[in-house]
């Protein structure tokens, strides 16, 4: 069930990020250093305006929005009319709320920056949020449909309109946000008349808004000091070492964290609410079991995408990326794949429990140990050896915390930490990475040309998938069972 529903959602998973990526890269050959640094914080910073303003309720509607719906259904013989404008109500009220905080978080930032970037600015928050909380509603009513629209269309119209600003030489930090703007409001508004969202707000449920309030806060709380452990080194490098250096230092942080998030969300989007069903099953266990298939199978999407542009990036990044950016980014690359990666499995993989099991303050306790320990190492890293050093740092500390992390989990809540299959997986990547690596230094993919590193890649794929069906052989017999089982019947109907 968790590999079909995996499935259901990949495209989605894959297009979108990949065209966030691509805006992202292709702005490197658009943009100077100051201004890329700049359009890249408001990226960041649309994230914890989300977090601070609307993550309660769409947290809250993801976690029990089923139940809800079932009981008001039931009380009035209807789908809920009150739930419908009470959430409208909320959206209303957050917008209001995201504006002051973006306007805040920008003058904080930079007084002097003009009228017009704080307007496209704001635009960009609020449409982006809008997509954020659609996909989430999406994601609970298994509506792929819709989800595969909100997270595809809106990165794609942007990089679209990014092409066509760089092709009419006219790219700012202004103009790059207005575009996806115009382009993620077209989306936003499209899917929600789809769900029924474009509505009055209308008689409020205070019992729900009080659930979700309760439910909610400590989740807010926890989810903005977990973007601030995640975006530290950010504000630390910017106030340390300048927005120049803020512009390299996004570009390979940027890569790490758009690559990981990728292979991350491929399989959080449909595993968690096969948690959640569990736990509404009263299958507490049950639910544990699924946390521990969700974390091999996203350590197994992990583990090749940074091993694996790790052992590739001497030839992508100068393929990819503009020539100014190119020397930082290699350097940082490795260890802020690691961090990455890590932190994403810790996150989407066993910290979902938290949520789970209803356990606010351990979430954030967490959140606020990271938050500190994430300054504290970008501060320390880079005193001792600059952007680079600052990488290094906050990498290995997001190990350690991680460590620290499901130690937790495991004692609190019982966390089943499958070692044996973790292994396994580590063990395929690092035989693809090395292979990999041996190709470089026979100059196989030395070249930044398309065609050799697209081949190394896919040779790499074929070995890492090859490796791990000598190491899951369980696993494989059943794959080849169900696969011989409906060529069987696909003959049988066919014939």
């Amino acid at each position: 069930m968790l590999i079909r529903h995996t499935l259901a959602y990949l495209p989605a998973q894959f297009l979108g990020p990949m065209a966030q990526l691509g805006a992202v890269l292709l702005l490197t050959h658009a943009l100077g250093a100051a201004d890329y640094g700049l359009v890249m914080l408001i990226f960041a910073a649309q994230e914890v305006v989300f977090l601070s303003c609307l993550s309660w309720w769409t947290s809250y509607y993801l976690r029990y929005g089923g139940q809800l719906a079932a009981a008001q259904a039931a009380s009035t013989g209807g789908a809920g009319a009150g739930l419908a404008s009470t959430e409208a109500a909320v959206l209303l009220v957050s917008a209001l709320a995201q504006l002051l905080v973006t306007m805040g978080i920008i003058l904080a930032t930079d007084p002097s920056l003009s009228a017009a970037f704080l307007a496209s600015a704001c635009a960009y928050t609020l449409t982006r949020s809008l997509l954020n909380f659609l996909s989430e509603r999406a994601r609970r009513e298994a509506a792929i449909g819709a989800y595969t629209a909100v997270q595809v269309l809106g990165p794609l119209g942007g990089l679209a309109l990014v092409g066509g600003l760089m092709w009419l030489d006219a790219t700012t930090p202004t103009s790059v946000l207005l575009a996806f703007a115009v382009v993620q409001a077209v989306v936003g508004l499209a899917v929600a008349a789809r769900f029924g969202l474009l509505v009055r707000p209308g008689k409020l449920d205070r019992e729900v808004l009080r659930s979700a309030r309760r439910f909610g806060a400590p989740v807010v709380l926890a989810h903005s000091l977990s973007w601030l452990g995640g975006n530290a080194i950010r504000f630390v490098v910017h106030h340390g070492a300048g927005a120049a250096a803020l512009g390299l230092l996004s570009v390979g942080w940027g890569l790490a964290t758009r690559l990981s998030g990728v292979a991350a969300m491929v399989v959080t989007a449909a595993a968690y609410p096969l948690a959640i069903r569990a736990m509404d099953a009263g299958d507490a266990d049950g639910a544990r079991r699924q946390l521990a298939d969700n974390s091999v199978l996203l350590l197994a999407l992990l583990a090749p995408a940074g091993f694996g542009f790790w052992a590739l990036s001497p030839g992508f990044v100068p393929w990819l990326v503009a020539s100014e950016y190119q020397a930082l980014t290699v350097q940082i690359l490795p260890w802020a794949l690691l961090g990455a990666c890590v932190r994403n499995l810790r996150m989407h993989g066993w910290d979902q429990m938290y949520l789970l099991f209803e356990a606010p303050r351990d979430m954030v306790m967490l959140d606020v140990i990271e938050a500190v320990t994430m300054t504290v190492a970008a501060m320390v890293g880079l005193w001792w050896g600059g952007v680079a050093g600052a990488v290094a740092v906050t990498g290995a500390a997001t190990v350690a915390l991680a460590v620290l992390d499901a130690w937790h989990l495991r004692r609190r809540f019982g966390l089943v930490l499958p070692l044996a299959a973790y292994v396994r997986v580590l063990v395929a990547a690092t035989a693809m990475a090395a292979l990999l690596q041996a190709a470089s230094a026979w100059g196989w993919q030395a070249e930044p040309r398309a065609a050799p590193l697209l081949l190394a890649a896919a040779v790499g794929a074929t070995v890492y998938l090859l490796a791990l069906t000598v190491l899951f052989p369980q696993q494989r017999r059943v794959v080849c069972s169900r696969a011989w089982d409906w060529w069987q019947a696909r003959r049988e109907a066919q014939s």
